[in-house]
């Protein structure tokens, strides 16, 4: 108890020593401590949240806040008021209240393919095909939910009869309504064009897929046309064959290590045709058939009139003479073979690119005749520009026409030709890579110094009203005699014993009390 009452004791003689600004500096750190830690235990103290039901609507919502009233259990509603939070602690009862009453626990989980363990008696294949969808457009819907910036989702798909001419085939529809918690990046849109892409069926193509947020925002449209499927407009397109040609020759070149710029122009042919080739052969032997004719002819010799001889030379013999001809004729049906080729070029294709390339030239050291050291600009060669620009040409590719490269030479460190000296341009690569470490650094030092300058004003301060004490006390006043000084020395030797030794001087008192009780 004794060294309690010193320890205040000594707090209250400390505090009274202090001058006014070193009080107020001490008393505002105080209070400025004292409400962090009440803060930290306000916000301690209170109820961590968690979702207990989403995606609700406004009936479920009122029946499932009724039966948390009445079971004395908080809650809080979110995201519209379409779902219900309860304190973490609670949630396990909560759950088990809801299961009692029937009532949807935790996020609606749409039906997969769980809709075929159950066989019904009564169906046909319609209904079968209608539940076949719903099972599928319930799997894509699970898959969407799994990313972390998709709250819900919602999946339509519209799927096209089957035919059976791939001519005659008409694509499949979906619509996806996503309600997402942040904007997203053309990536995961991308991703989750795919999803629905290779999930919804074989007749679903990306040029059939619209998706929405649920506040109206328009995520992914389906192209105009096939070749604009990575972008959504002409002027993206061509903007981004020009870019990547671009960026791949710059990265050439500082492989190389030369200085330069690049400029590319793709002239692209948006149009779209349909070339027809159909190509008749003899194609295969179905039949044949074969005629023969044949014809006999006689003939009797000549003869005269009736009654009269006729003038026949002696040497003919009497009798007919016959002739016999025998025709033959094969005929053999064909049917034609037919080859119909279909030859369809979509637009998009690059007709041809203009590259311009200014590069720096070459550099040739030159001594005066002080012996100075001077750099002279010389350009390139006719051989160097052929180098860069077969380099070029290779980089960037050609179109259905030759790729045009145009290649220039200027030099870039115009300073540098004045003064014949080169500048480095490591000075501004330096300063980017150390300006942090150098601002945290210089946070640190800051706050380290006004902690000491705040350290040494209190002390100083302390120091120098004991300082006026004291010479206050040594003031010697006319008519003191060496004794009385010497008692006022040794007082304040008990004094300062008391302050700083508090248990030497407390046991000092208790033997001077003991030897005057002896």
């Amino acid at each position: 108890m004794e060294t309690i009452l010193q320890f205040i004791n000594g707090i209250r003689e400390f505090w009274g020593k202090l001058t006014l600004s070193a009080k107020v500096i001490i008393s505002v750190s105080f209070l400025i401590v004292f409400l962090g830690l009440l803060l930290i235990i306000y916000v301690g103290a209170q109820p961590q949240y968690t979702v207990l039901s989403a995606g609700l609507s406004p009936q479920e919502v009122s029946k499932i806040t009724d039966v948390l009233y009445r079971q004395g259990i908080q809650y809080q509603l979110g995201d519209n008021n379409t779902s219900v939070w309860v304190p973490l602690d609670q949630r396990s009862n909560a759950q088990l209240l809801l299961a009692q009453s029937d009532l949807p626990v935790g996020r609606p989980i749409p039906p997969g393919w769980e809709l075929f363990s159950t066989t019904e008696l009564m169906t046909n294949q319609w209904l079968q095909n209608v539940k076949f969808m719903r099972a599928l457009q319930g799997e894509i819907q699970k898959q969407l939910n799994a990313f972390d910036f998709v709250n819900d989702s919602y999946v339509l798909i519209r799927e096209a009869k089957e035919e059976l001419f791939i001519s005659e085939q008409k694509p499949s529809e979906a619509a996806v309504t996503l309600d997402v918690n942040r904007p997203l990046t053309k990536q995961e849109v991308k991703a989750i064009v795919s999803i629905v892409d290779h999930a919804g069926g074989a007749n679903l193509h990306p040029g059939n897929i619209t998706i929405v947020s649920t506040k109206g925002d328009v995520l992914y449209l389906p192209p105009q046309a096939g070749f604009a499927s990575l972008a959504s407009s002409k002027l993206e397109l061509l903007t981004e064959w020009e870019r990547q040609r671009e960026m791949k020759v710059m990265s050439k070149l500082r492989e190389l290590g030369v200085r330069g710029t690049v400029s590319v122009s793709a002239k692209i042919n948006f149009d779209s045709s349909e070339e027809i080739e159909e190509k008749v052969s003899e194609g295969t032997e179905i039949s044949t058939s074969t005629t023969e004719t044949t014809s006999e002819t006689t003939e009797k010799p000549p003869e005269g009139a009736p009654g009269v001889l006729a003038n026949v030379p002696e040497a003919t013999t009497p009798g007919t003479t016959s002739s016999k001809e025998t025709t033959t004729e094969e005929i053999a049906n064909y049917e034609p073979s037919r080859l119909t080729r279909k030859k369809k070029k979509e637009g998009g294709n690059v007709e041809k690119f203009l590259v311009t390339v200014i590069v720096e030239g070459d550099y040739q050291e030159t001594q005066d005749e002080q012996g100075n050291k001077q750099r002279n600009y010389i350009g390139l060669t006719e051989e160097r520009k052929k180098m860069f620009q077969n380099f070029v040409m290779s980089a960037v590719g050609e179109g259905e026409v030759p790729t045009e490269v145009l290649v220039y030479d200027q030099p870039f460190g115009i300073s540098e030709l004045e003064t014949g000296i080169p500048k480095t341009e490591e000075m501004p690569f330096q300063w980017r890579t150390i300006i942090t470490p150098v601002t945290v650094a210089v946070q640190l030092i800051s706050i380290l110094v006004v902690f000491l300058l705040l350290r040494s004003f209190l002390r100083s301060t302390v120091v120098e009203k004991k300082e006026k004490e004291e010479e206050i006390e040594m003031v010697e006043l006319p008519g003191v005699s060496k004794e009385d000084l010497r008692r006022q020395e040794v007082a304040r030797e008990v004094a300062r014993i008391s302050i700083d030794e508090p248990e030497t001087a407390a046991a000092l008192i208790r033997s001077w009390l003991t030897e005057g009780e002896e």
